[in-house]
């Protein structure tokens, strides 16, 4: 991991269904409000079809301190972090915490 002073994260979103610069911005506002200096965000959205491609090819070569993935989703429960598990976005989620 970087050094505390030089954070690099990525935030991600399948389909275009949330606009990223809200979560850059927020980032932004955290620098100038509690003193957080370099964090650099890089955005990354990317269709269904393209899923299997960024789990298994694109987030393992990524140089990353955090990663941020936003769903916007009308299920009642996400069952990303569930051991059974295995297909969409509990893919991606686990890709992440194992880059991170």
């Amino acid at each position: 991991m970087a050094d505390q002073s030089n954070q690099r994260g990525y935030l991600f979103n399948c389909d275009h269904l949330y606009n990223l610069d809200v979560v850059e911005t927020f980032f932004l506002e955290m620098e100038e409000t509690h003193g957080l200096n370099n964090i650099s965000t890089e955005k990354l959205y990317f269709g269904v079809n393209r899923m299997a491609e960024i789990c298994e090819a694109t987030i393992p070569q990524l140089q990353m301190d955090f990663a941020v993935f936003v769903l916007h989703a009308n299920e009642s429960r996400l069952s990303i972090n569930e051991d059974d598990a295995g297909i969409g976005y509990a893919k991606v989620y686990r890709a992440l915490l194992q880059a991170t």
